[in-house]
């Protein structure tokens, strides 16, 4: 299943999960739910974690593709 969201709108904790609720942009401004994302805490912070090197990793590939890209200019 995917889900889009460009924001969060509360974290909760839960019964020993973490509940991430998810939000996407609508019309005229408004914020419509997008679902909510459940961790279960005790992988949380392997899990935000595992996410901010994924994106550092991207970021790196994103900047090495631009220089090269320039230097083929």
């Amino acid at each position: 299943m995917h889900v889009f969201a460009d924001g969060i709108s509360k974290v909760t904790l839960s019964n020993g999960n973490l509940r991430i609720m998810l939000t996407q942009s609508g019309a005229d401004d408004s914020t419509v739910e997008a679902g909510t994302m459940i961790i279960p805490a005790s992988q949380a912070s392997n899990f935000l974690n595992g996410l901010a090197n994924s994106l550092k990793e991207l970021e790196s590939r994103l900047k090495e593709a631009r220089e090269a890209q320039q230097t083929q200019q």
